[in-house]
C-alpha cells in the first residue's frame, strides 16, 4: 500500500472517528436528557395528583373507597389541561382487587370476576356503605360506585373456569392442596395480573405503552399499588426505598411513591431523536469526503518529492551513486531532499576514491604475487611455485590416467661462460634461454627456472615421445641462436632429461628420475636429450 493511501485512509479514520465520538457522546446526551426530564416531569405530576388525592381525602384507604386514584387523575388532567401529567396518569397501575374498585389501563372500572352458580356475590367495600333512604333515588355516581348488576356483569369466557369470590384467582396447585396455609403468599389480584399483561403489551390501551411506572407503599413500605412489579401487601425492597419520595398529609407521612422502567419515547420525542441521528449521520458523511479530499491535495505533493526519493534511491542501488532531488518547501520532506543530495555526492566522491584505491590495491596485489612466485631475472616461474603446481598436475594426472611429463634442463659449461665473459654476459644467456622456453610453450604447460642455470617444465597431456621430440626441438633452437650478438665468441648449449614415469608415485621422483637423466645427457656428452 503506497504512502498515499496510507495517509488518506488515516485522514478519513481520523475523520470519522471524530465524528463518530462527537456524535455518539451527543446523542447519548440528548436520549439521556430527554429520559431525565421525561422522567422528572412525569415523577412531580403524579407525586402531585397523589398529594392532593390523599389529601382530600385524608388517606389511601378513604381515598379508594371514595374514587379511584385513576379516575381521580383523569378528572384532574381534564380540569387543569395538563398534558404532562398524562404522562403520570399512564404510568399508574390499576388498583388490585379487594382494595377499592379496580381500574384498566384505559381509565375504566375493570368488571368483577365472575362467581361459580350458587355462590354469593363477593362483598365489595362500596357495597358495604349505607345504603340511601328508600324511595331515594340512587345517582349516576352511585350506581358507578356499585358497579353494573348482577345481570349485566360479563360471565366467564367460555371454556374458562370461573374465578373463586372475592376476586382473587387461586393457584391451582393451592386447590390441590386443599388452599394455601394461613399467612401464605397469594398470587397478584386477577385484575392487577391483567393490568400487568397490558402494561407488558405495545399498547395499553391508551396507545402507548407507559415508559415507567409509579409503585406506592404505605406508611410502613406496604405496597399498595405494585405497578405490575410488586404484589399488594408486600414489603418495598431496601433498593426502591431509597429513592423513594414521601407524600405527607397533615404533616405526617401518608404514603411513599418510587419510579420504575426506563425511557420509551413518545412519537414526537422519537422524531426529534432520528432527526438528531440524521444530522449526525450527514455530519459524518461530509466529514468522509472532507478527509477524502484533503488527502488527495495532501499527499499529492507529499507523494511527488517522496516518489522521487524512491527512484533515487533505486538508481543508486544500481550503481549510479550520484543523484539529485529537487527541493521544494522548508518542511521535513524538503529537509529530507537535501540531505539526500549531499549523501549522494559525498557516496560518489568515497566511492571514486574507494574505487581508485582498490585497483591500486589489486594491481600491487597481482605485482606482489607475481613477484612471490616469478624468477625477477628470467620472468619464469620460480621453484616454489613449480613444486606446488607440479603436485597438482602429478594429483590430477593419476586420478584420471592421462599422461604427464616432467623436463629438467641445464645450460652446459654455464660456470665457463660467467668466468670467460663475465657475469653480465651470463645473466643475458639465462634471460635469453628462459624466452626460447617460454615462446615455445602452451598455455597449460610450466616452465620455470629451477635454480642456477637449470630450467624445468612441465608437460600435462603429453606422453614421453612427443616431450622427448619437444625438448630436442627446444635444443637445437637454443644452438642456433645467433648467440654472436651478445659476444662474437659466445657458444650456448643445454642438456636435458624427460621422465613420463607416473608411477614413480609422487611428483619428486619423477622429477629426481628427470634429473638422472640429465646427468646420463652430461656424462655421455652433452647438447642431447635423454629419456626413460
Amino acid at each position: 500500500m503506497s504512502l498515499r493511501i496510507k495517509f488518506m485512509l488515516a485522514l478519513l479514520s481520523t475523520g470519522l472517528a471524530a465524528a463518530a465520538m462527537v456524535g455518539g457522546l451527543a446523542y447519548v446526551g440528548v436520549t439521556s436528557k430527554v429520559d431525565l426530564i421525561r422522567r422528572q416531569q412525569a415523577a412531580e405530576h403524579f407525586y402531585k395528583y397523589m398529594s392532593a388525592y390523599v389529601g382530600r381525602y385524608g388517606g389511601w384507604q378513604a381515598a379508594i373507597e371514595a374514587e379511584s386514584f385513576d379516575r381521580f387523575m383523569q378528572r384532574s388532567i381534564e380540569l387543569d389541561g395538563d398534558s404532562a401529567g398524562r404522562v403520570a396518569s399512564a404510568s399508574v397501575a390499576p388498583l388490585p382487587a379487594g382494595l377499592g374498585r379496580s381500574i384498566g389501563a384505559d381509565g375504566r372500572p375493570m368488571p368483577p370476576p365472575a362467581r361459580r352458580d350458587g355462590d354469593e356475590p363477593a362483598a365489595r367495600p362500596q357495597d358495604m356503605r349505607p345504603a340511601p333512604p328508600d324511595g331515594e333515588r340512587r345517582g349516576p355516581a352511585d350506581q358507578e360506585r356499585r358497579g353494573p348488576p348482577d345481570d349485566e356483569r360479563p360471565g366467564p369466557a367460555d371454556g374458562e373456569r370461573p374465578g373463586p369470590p372475592g376476586g382473587e384467582r387461586r393457584d391451582p396447585a393451592d386447590g390441590e392442596r386443599g388452599g394455601p396455609p394461613d399467612g401464605a403468599r397469594r398470587g397478584p389480584p386477577e385484575g392487577e395480573r391483567a393490568a400487568a399483561r397490558d402494561q407488558r403489551r405495545p399498547d395499553n390501551g391508551r396507545g402507548a405503552a407507559p415508559p415507567f411506572h409509579f409503585v406506592v407503599a404505605d406508611q410502613d413500605y406496604k405496597v399498595v399499588l405494585g405497578a405490575g412489579i410488586y404484589r399488594p401487601g408486600e414489603p418495598l425492597p431496601a433498593a426502591a426505598r431509597e429513592g423513594a419520595r414521601a407524600v405527607v398529609v397533615d404533616g405526617r407521612t401518608a404514603l411513599y411513591i418510587s419510579s420504575e422502567g426506563v425511557l420509551t419515547p413518545s412519537k414526537q420525542e422519537q422524531q426529534y431523536l432520528n432527526a438528531v441521528r440524521e444530522a449526525l449521520l450527514a455530519g459524518a458523511a461530509a466529514a468522509t469526503v472532507l478527509a477524502l479530499l484533503l488527502g488527495v491535495l495532501l499527499s499529492r505533493g507529499l507523494s511527488r518529492t517522496l516518489t522521487r526519493l524512491t527512484d533515487a534511491v533505486r538508481a543508486m542501488h544500481g550503481g549510479s551513486l550520484l543523484q539529485r532531488v529537487p527541493v521544494q518547501g522548508r518542511d521535513e520532506v524538503a529537509a529530507l531532499a537535501t540531505a539526500f543530495n549531499e549523501m549522494s555526492e559525498q557516496l560518489a566522491h568515497s566511492h571514486a576514491e574507494l574505487h581508485a584505491s582498490h585497483q591500486t590495491i589489486l594491481e600491487q596485489a597481482e605485482q606482489l604475487r607475481e613477484l612471490s612466485v616469478r624468477d625477477a631475472l628470467t620472468a619464469l616461474y620460480n621453484r616454489r611455485h613449480f613444486d606446488e603446481q607440479a603436485i597438482t598436475l602429478f594429483n590430477q594426472a593419476v586420478r584420471h590416467q592421462r599422461p604427464l611429463s616432467l623436463v629438467i634442463g641445464d645450460i652446459d659449461f654455464f660456470k665457463r661462460i660467467n668466468d670467460q665473459f663475465s657475469h653480465a654476459t651470463g645473466d643475458a644467456v639465462l634471460r635469453k634461454v628462459g624466452e626460447i622456453l617460454r615462446g615455445h610453450m602452451r598455455l597449460s604447460d610450466l616452465v620455470a627456472r629451477y635454480g642456477g642455470e637449470e630450467f624445468v617444465i612441465a608437460l600435462p597431456e603429453t606422453a614421453l615421445p612427443q616431450a622427448a621430440a619437444l625438448c630436442d626441438k627446444l635444443r637445437e633452437l637454443i644452438e642456433g641462436h645467433p648467440w654472436h650478438e651478445v659476444h662474437p665468441e659466445l657458444k650456448v648449449t643445454m642438456s636435458m632429461g624427460v621422465c613420463a614415469d607416473i608411477a614413480a608415485g609422487t611428483a619428486e621422483a619423477m622429477l629426481q628420475k628427470a634429473d638422472a637423466l640429465l646427468y646420463r645427457a652430461k656424462e655421455t656428452g652433452r647438447n642431447r636429450v635423454c629419456f626413460a
